[in-house]
Formats: structure tokens, sequence, C-alpha cells
């Protein structure tokens, strides 16, 4: 049974007979013909499941963003696809889109400012790394995550995708999971990261989640400076972490939140528009879920 038909049987069960081919819709009141289109401007619609109204070659039945091209995928199983969700990474209302830009919380990470845009998302549904990302070896892509292993104890696996916007304003969110902890490497560590590509060198800022002789830590490195913060157990295989990584003018913040703990950290930047935002690996396997950018033009 596929994920939609799971979700359409279980509230019909939950809420009754729904509405006809036309009728009114919601994730709540669903249909007793056909399928809801939750993505309808005028708002949720029966529509027939066989129907392809966006012309994509996708059914309505397995087309999640029924009026846009694509719409396949729906990492947070809300009924609205990744590439039309104005937060893929948490069904609504997560929180109100205070700022009326179109980006909801917790994507976006200055709801009293305007201006965000969703210039990256992707959970990692195909077998090979997005078109036009940069990879290293140690990467593997299967049942939805980006498996990344290092080649050694001392390499860092990295996996970055393009920003659209030349910006100083983003923000760069993950999950994942720590499927392994190399014992033999003096720092495991697991990343969300931005990358700016210059003539003249290459800056990386990283928000990580490490451990070194056994203590784990929150870290923030920008290039120009360092900030930590102690964190609980941050390698627990158990365990779900979610990390964000936000630069703001000369300034970014790192947050991670665990099972056991969360922390944060400040330092300052030397101000560059980031080019690039990904995901790094060291001494240990990872399994990220997704990664999601969001920039705000300066």
């Amino acid at each position: 049974m596929t994920v939609r038909s799971t979700f359409v049987l279980a509230a019909a069960l939950l809420a009754g007979c729904g509405a006809d081919l036309g009728g009114p819709c919601s994730p709540t009141e669903l249909c007793e013909v056909g399928v809801c289109d939750l993505t309808n401007p005028g708002g949720g619609i029966c529509v027939d499941g066989d129907s392809d109204a966006d012309g994509d070659g996708i059914p309505a039945a397995r087309d999640f963003c029924q009026h846009e091209m694509g719409g396949e995928y729906d990492e947070d199983l809300d009924g609205i696809g990744d590439i039309c969700d104005a937060c893929p990474i948490a069904p609504p209302p997560a929180s109100p889109d205070a700022d009326g830009d179109e980006v909801e919380s917790p994507c976006d990470p200055d709801p009293s400012t305007a201006g965000e845009q969703i210039v990256v998302f992707d959970g990692f549904n195909g077998s090979e790394a997005p078109v036009g990302w940069k990879v290293t070896t140690g990467w593997e892509f299967r049942g939805g995550e980006a498996i990344a292993t290092p080649g050694s104890p001392t390499a860092t696996a990295l996996l970055s995708a393009p920003l659209s916007l030349a910006s100083s304003h983003m923000a760069a969110l993950t999950r994942y999971r720590v499927d392994r902890v190399d014992t033999t490497a003096t720092e495991n560590a697991a990343q969300v990261i931005a990358i700016d590509r210059r003539p003249a060198g290459v800056t990386i800022v990283s928000c990580a989640g490490t451990r070194v002789a056994g203590m784990d830590r929150l870290a923030l490195d920008t290039g120009v400076m360092f900030a930590n913060d102690v964190v609980d157990s941050l390698f627990d295989p158990a365990a779900l972490y979610r990390a964000v990584l936000r630069i703001d003018g000369a300034q970014a913040q790192c947050a991670l939140i665990g099972d056991a703990d969360a922390g944060a950290a400040q330092a300052n930047t030397n101000g560059e528009n980031m080019t690039e935002a990904g995901l790094g690996a060291k001494g240990a396997t990872i399994r990220f879920g997704y990664l999601l950018a969001v920039q705000r033009p300066n």
C-alpha cells in the first residue's frame, strides 16, 4: 500500500465518509470518492485519482503538488509535496507565516522579517547525489537517506548544494542519525555547513555535533572564530538529531537538538556571501534525512 493510500484509509476510518468529486476536503475530512487535492488554490477539493491537472505524468493519487510539475515526494507526510510545501519538514500549521513570505516556521529562520526563500530541499529519495551537487567519496543514497561513511579516520565526507542567491542571510537545516562511530578517529563529527568558494580560497562555516577525547560538544567554526557548547549524548545510534546553521551578516548561530539534550552557540563571521550549503561527516557513519537551505536577499 502506498503512503497516500495508507493516509487516505486511516483518515476515512477516523472521519467517516467524505465528499464526492468536486466537494471540499481537508487532512481530516477526506474524500469518499477520489483523493483530496490539498494544494488547490481555493482550498482542498476531491479529484479523480487518475487525473493529472498539471500534466507532469504523475496521477493525482500519487501527486502531492497537483498544480506544479513534480510532487511525488512528501517528506513530512502532510499531503503537500516537497516542491510546493511552505515548510517541507513539518506539517502545517507548524507555525503561522507571520511575515507573509510563504516560508513557514520552523523552516523560516527569521519569521518576523519577510523575504526568505527555500532555495534547496532534498529528502534523498534517489539513488544518486542530486544533479549539480558537489560530492566527495564516501556517500551512498538509499532509503530516503544520504549516508556518509568517511574513507579513513581523518577524512571528511562532504556533500554540498549550490545556493541561488548571493547573500549573507541564510540557514541550513538537517536531520540525522548516527549509524557507527569510528573509535580509532581522534574526532567524530556530524556537520551542517555553509561554503563560500572564492578565487582566493574557500571558507567553510561548520555547525557540528562532535566528540573529542570522549567529550561531546556542539561546535561552531566560522573560520575566524570558534564557539562550543557541552551537550550530552551526541552519538547515540538510537537517537534522532536535528541541527541548524544560521548566518545573518557577520554573525553565525548553531543549534542542535537530540533526544537527550540540546545546545546552541554563536560566533562572528567575515560576512561573506555563502554560495553552497551542505553536510559532512568525520570519524562516523551518519545517515542524513534531508538538507534544507533558506536564503533572504541582502
